[in-house]
């Protein structure tokens, strides 16, 4: 049985949820490194991305990576799936206080999903993959498709709530040695909504126009098995007139991880401290040129945030376009660009 008889079978078996995932591997990163991505068309292990000063944002959990062979840290690696227990912890920004097992590094504050087509990344001449998770001590690795039609596709591609034994299933991996050039397989970029889909397009623009020529009509906003929505984002980033509104996150996904953390970790609401924020703004005129920049700290209520608005912005002549970026704990999470004279988001 070849990959694609297999990958079909799956895909026409009515037992398995979310059919659409099998027919694609997925690489799960923040915004940051995925215009580093976009604009080499490469991706790189962890550690030739660290070596080489790729990885702009570290955001995998040190007591995972510190517990995972240096081997496995050599691979580029994929999932099967989105959605894994990994992405449940750590994506969109997680309160410091709320993260993986007290780790500060398990927070991907724009998380940004690579869809490459599995058979083919799965016909890659040193492809390995594995029917559970590599971190920590690993697991069996295999190559052939004889293999790969053994495994257990119902619990890698299992949905909703899980046993213990499904955990490990749901992170099965794909691992290609070393680097991996993206051109062949890339299929979509997924963003999880406007304003993040938006934020990536204008740091592609802004890092490289051929890039971001190349890659905007694959950035996607997907449908919703695939991102878990439970963190604190930038939902709305509005201008007009001299004033600007940015509205967060707080859905029922993001008010059950917190309930759910802080029961864990013993945690009244008065101990989750104020989220610092920054707002940027740039004023850019003609032949993109910066004609004045000011900035402004706030603080946002993680449990329950409220929308910020900022009014009485300068009105500086000869500028065409206002840059928005809003930061949290220094970490970007919106980049909007609007038209100074309609106001209008570009």
């Amino acid at each position: 049985m070849s990959f694609h008889e297999i990958i079909q079978n799956n895909t026409n078996d009515p037992s398995i949820a979310i059919r659409w995932w099998t027919r694609f591997a997925f690489h799960y990163t923040d915004i940051t490194n995925a215009v580093n991505i976009l604009t080499t068309r490469f991706l790189y292990s962890r550690k030739h991305a660290k070596e080489m000063g790729l990885m702009k944002i570290d955001n995998a959990s040190r007591q995972v990576i510190e517990m995972t062979s240096a081997e496995t840290t050599s691979y580029v690696r994929f999932y099967f799936r989105p959605k894994t227990p990994t992405q449940y912890h750590n994506e969109g920004f997680k309160h410091s206080s709320l993260r993986y097992d007290g780790d500060t590094h398990a927070n991907v504050p724009v998380p940004i999903f690579f869809l490459l087509d599995l058979e083919t990344l799965l016909e890659h001449p040193h492809v390995l993959f594995s029917e559970t998770h590599q971190a920590g001590s690993g697991s069996p690795l295999y190559h052939s498709p004889e293999d790969f039609a053994s495994f257990n596709f119902h619990k890698i591609y299992s949905s909703g709530s899980m046993t213990s034994d499904e955990k490990a299933y749901r992170h099965a991996e794909i691992l290609i040695p070393n680097y991996l050039d993206i051109t062949p397989y890339l299929k979509y970029v997924f963003c999880r909504n406007t304003i993040e889909k938006t934020t990536l397009l204008n740091l592609l623009k802004q890092e490289d126009s051929e890039t971001f020529k190349t890659f905007k009509e694959i950035i996607k906003i997907p449908r919703k098995e695939t991102f878990e929505n439970n963190g604190l984002y930038v939902t709305e980033c509005v201008h007009h007139q001299g004033k600007a509104g940015i509205t967060f996150s707080d859905s029922q996904a993001k008010e059950y991880f917190v309930r759910r953390q802080m029961q864990k970790l013993h945690l009244h609401p008065h101990q989750l401290a104020p989220v610092e924020a920054r707002a940027e703004f740039d004023w850019i005129g003609k032949s993109e040129k910066l004609l004045y920049h000011d900035e402004v700290g706030f603080e946002v209520n993680y449990a329950h945030p409220k929308s910020v608005l900022f009014q009485n912005l300068k009105a500086v002549p000869l500028a065409e376009k206002l840059h928005i970026k809003i930061y949290l704990e220094h970490m970007l999470v919106c980049f909007n660009e609007y038209s100074i004279a309609e106001s209008e988001m570009l």
